[in-house]
Parts: structure tokens; sequence; C-alpha cells
């Protein structure tokens, strides 16, 4: 109770003298950008007459995504309570709103297609690794830098495959591609600027020891991404995908998004 208090009258005597214009015009764009999934024409979405095959592949790609999702939730929440920077509290604040109504927009979407869906082994591990984090900068990366990344890579790609359709009996996939790269995309780009602007502040600080104890641990998750380049969903299948290209695409993001950071990621090959 004691250490908690410290720390939150320290944040308040800060207030926002803390000189952080680049998050707070992040923080402006959250609130202004702020939508309301239920507010969305959910009753025009008919996936009646989709083939069982594709429906299942695309409740397929939103499983795994609203694992994420949730992940994010957990791990963005956890880290309101750690900021030293009350602009940063603010921010990560509204990343808490912004992940708990991706939640409840993948979770309608599942609903709507019912056709229930496992989440893939590899992803499990890799989110249930990252949410446990001990080390607050180490659950930042993997969650705003890993997650969140990978996350927009593969909406921005599923959104413009999805508008493109012109099939008729498709027009509620094409409904949902403009939702993800305009409301739910738009959302994680600003997560992720967040979270590359305060991690590479963070890396200059640190010394040589905790340095390598952070590039160890983005090596470990290296791995594991490169696991789930091996290991994928029965949608990218579905869909037709190249499920090689487009998980070789996410690992070439994530390593320019680590460079920007300033940390090593070696590993990062497909």
């Amino acid at each position: 109770m004691g250490t908690m208090t410290t720390t939150l009258i320290a944040v308040a005597g800060n207030a926002l003298k803390t000189g952080a214009p680049d998050v707070e015009h992040l923080y402006e764009l959250s609130k202004r950008r702020q939508w309301n999934a239920s507010d969305l024409p959910w009753a025009s979405l008919d996936f009646s007459a989709v083939p069982l095959e594709l429906r299942r592949g695309f409740a397929d790609l939103l499983a795994q995504t609203h694992h994420g999702e949730l992940g994010a939730l957990t791990a963005s929440a956890r880290l309101v309570q750690s900021d030293a920077r009350l602009m940063d509290k603010l921010f990560g604040a509204t990343q808490v709103a912004d992940e708990a109504r991706h939640v409840e927009w993948f979770s309608r979407l599942l609903f709507q297609l019912d056709a229930p869906a496992p989440v893939m082994p590899a992803l499990a591990a890799f989110i249930d690794d990252v949410t446990q984090a001990g080390d607050d900068l180490h659950l930042l990366v993997g969650m705003n830098i890993l997650i969140e990344g990978l996350a927009q890579t593969l909406m921005l790609h599923a959104g413009k495959l999805l508008g493109a359709l012109e099939v008729p009996e498709l027009e509620s996939f094409k409904v949902v591609g403009t939702w993800l790269t305009e409301r739910v995309a738009a959302d994680e780009s600003r997560h992720l600027a967040f979270g590359i602007g305060r991690v590479r502040a963070l890396v200059e600080t640190l010394d040589t020891t905790k340095r390598l104890q952070l590039e160890e641990r983005v090596a470990q998750w290296s791995t594991q991404l490169m696991q789930l380049t091996r290991e994928h969903s029965a949608g990218v299948a579905a869909f037709g995908l190249d499920g090689d290209e487009l998980m070789a695409r996410c690992l070439a993001d994530t390593h320019s998004r680590l460079k920007l950071t300033g940390i090593e990621s070696g590993q990062l090959t497909s």
C-alpha cells in the first residue's frame, strides 16, 4: 500500500510536466478516434451464403487474433499500473479501452460466424509467455512491439484482401475488411507507435547486463514467432493465401520495428 501510494504521489507531482509531446499527440488522437463496437451495423452482416469451409477458415483466423487481443488487454492493464509518467498512464488507459473494444469486436464476429475454432498451440504459448513476463520493459516489448505489430501486419493484409472481394455472397466479408482496416488496425497503429517510442527511450538507459537480458528474452520470443510461421492456421489455407509469404512478411515487419527501438533481433529470419 505504501509503495503504491508513494508512486502515485510522485506521478501526480510531475503531472503533465514530463515533456512527452509525442505521447500527448497519441493520447489526443486516441480520445478523438474512439468508436463503439455496438454502433456498427451488425444486423447487416449475413454469412449464411458463405461456404462452410470458408466460414470456418475465417473463424479460425479470427480466433487467433481474438486470443491475442485478450492477451493485449491483460498486458496493457498491467502496464498502466506501473507506468511512472502520467502521460504514459493516460495513453495506456486509452489502449486498455481499445483492447477491450477489440475483444468485443472479435467476439461478436465469432458469434455471428457460428464456427468454433481452436487457438494454435504455438500462438497460445507465445501470448502466455509475453503476458507473464516479470519485467515491465519486457512486457512492453512483447505486447506493444511483437503482439501489436504482428496484429497490425495481419489485419492490414487481411483487411485489404477482404475489402477487394467482389463476390455478392461474400459482401459481408468485404464490410468486415473495411471495419478491420479503418477501425481496429488504426487503433493498433497508435499502440505500436507508442511502444516503439517508449521502448527506444528506455533501451537507451539500460546497462549492458539489462540490455543483454532483454535481447535474450526477445531472442526467445523470436524462436516462438518462427514456430508460428511453421504452424499456419487453417484459415490461411481456406483463403488460398501463401502462408510462408505472409509469415515472412510478419517476421520482416517485426525485425524492422525492433530495429527502430534499438533492440538486436538477429534470430528473426524465416
